[in-house]
């Protein structure tokens, strides 16, 4: 706690509380017992966040009480809800809390998951496929490289069961948003897999592969905002979306400019975690090309901590400041809690 509350005299990032909205990712490890999660939120609150974008659904598993998702094999104490701890706690601080789930991305380990109700074990025909026979490459801790396991978009089964998930997870929390990340395909060379190849050839004569791909994942986003309307219309629906509008669309099928512009999405956030600022800005430049400025007030900005020093995140936040986006989402709080010394730095440039 105690190297958390050094940061409690201002805002930890330069140029913070320029925005409206102030977005935290706090990935799954953090949601593993309650005094993890009693430091995540003193640290977000104290230093100028107002909303907690929490993992609960990392590998296909849940961090919260599910009859449809197995529980995370991370959580050892069967007894406790790490959603329910986190919105208890984070309201009565006022944040507000989505939840933040991986969509297609269900599994990486080159081990099984030990639940069978797991899809990796009970549904294998869900998975998709880029049609490589080569055997699987994995890294040193047993994940599969290329990311892992994602499910098959255009599997007519499997959006009928994440929608599923997503209703009981916001019928039964009290939930200020929903999350979706990894919601695309898993690369340009995917959609292989072999039923869902076939009820395309059988069935589909109006759309052509590309724009079948595009509109699976576009049904989905739709569907779960017009679910999110029934059960809990108050709700904000956000995404994690690839930050090159262009490649987004025609690489990984996520036509992210068309959800906003439709209501799909409350928020889009993009995913500019490039070190590099003539990147990140020219990512920018593409959305103001390609977006109107009515559409553009619902870009929340992602910026990454991980793979850049502090003053070069900062360069980040403040160029999103002169673009005139109304918030930032910063990846993550993992960053500030492993590195002590990266914050620090943070402080010195204010």
């Amino acid at each position: 706690m105690a190297a958390l509350l050094f940061f409690c005299v201002n805002p930890i990032i330069a140029g913070i509380d320029a925005f409206d909205e102030r977005c935290l990712w706090v990935v799954r490890n953090t949601m593993t017992n309650e005094q993890a999660i009693d430091e995540m939120i003193e640290f977000a609150d104290v230093n100028g966040f107002n909303n907690l974008l929490v993992q609960v659904r990392g590998r296909g598993d849940a961090y919260y009480n599910s009859q449809l998702v197995p529980r995370s094999e991370l959580l050892r104490d069967s007894a406790f809800d790490p959603l329910a701890y986190v919105l208890k706690k984070a309201h009565e601080r006022g944040l507000t809390v989505h939840a933040w789930v991986n969509v297609y991305f269900i599994w990486a380990s080159e081990k099984p998951p030990h639940a069978l109700h797991h899809l990796y074990n009970r549904h294998p025909n869900w998975i998709d496929t880029n049609g490589n026979n080569d055997e699987s490459s994995y890294n040193d801790e047993n994940e599969k490289m290329g990311e892992g396991y994602f499910l098959a978009p255009h599997h007519p089964e499997v959006q009928k069961h994440l929608l599923a998930v997503f209703r009981e997870l916001t019928a039964l929390y009290d939930l200020d948003g929903l999350h979706l990340d990894y919601i695309r395909f898993h690369d340009s060379e995917y959609g292989n897999n072999e039923y869902a190849k076939s009820y395309y050839n059988k069935n589909i004569i109006t759309l052509d592969w590309n724009n079948y791909r595009r509109a699976a994942i576009t049904n989905l986003v739709k569907e779960t905002k017009q679910m999110l309307m029934d059960v809990r219309p108050d709700c904000k629906l956000s995404a994690a979306v690839k930050p090159n509008l262009l490649l987004a669309k025609n690489r990984f099928f996520q036509e992210w400019d068309m959800w906003l512009a439709a209501g799909y999405l409350d928020w889009a956030i993009p995913m500019n975690y490039t070190p590099n600022l003539r990147d990140f800005a020219s990512n920018i430049d593409i959305m103001y090309e390609n977006l109107p400025r009515k559409y553009r007030q619902k870009i929340m900005m992602g910026i990454a901590l991980y793979n850049q020093p502090p003053l070069d995140a900062i360069d980040k936040i403040n160029y999103s400041e002169i673009t005139r986006f109304r918030g930032i989402s910063i990846f993550s709080y993992n960053v500030f809690k492993e590195n002590a010394g990266y914050s620090r730095d943070l402080l010195r440039t204010q």
